[in-house]
């Protein structure tokens, strides 16, 4: 595979290049400490114990029955056969 301008050649020599600057930056600097002991396990399996409420939205919820809202003209009209 030639290339044939020098301006894209360059182009992607630079991208290579930051490419591989990025790489060894994940590698000797965010990449996590193994886990050496068995504390560092402990401390890895270990969750932290959260709060959380069996019923979340524990009176959040209004008090609407379906039943009554699906009929919108449920007072609206009056029949005239019924006593």
């Amino acid at each position: 595979m030639e290339i044939p301008n020098m301006k894209t050649r360059l182009i992607l020599v630079a991208i290579l290049l930051a490419a591989i600057a990025a790489g060894a930056w994940y590698w000797f600097a965010v990449r996590p400490d193994p886990i050496k002991t068995p504390e560092d396990i402990a401390g890895a399996v270990t969750t932290p114990n959260l709060e959380v409420p069996s019923n979340p939205v524990q009176n959040k919820v209004p008090e609407l029955n379906p039943i009554d809202r699906a009929n919108p003209f449920k007072d609206a009209y009056k029949n005239p056969f019924e006593q």
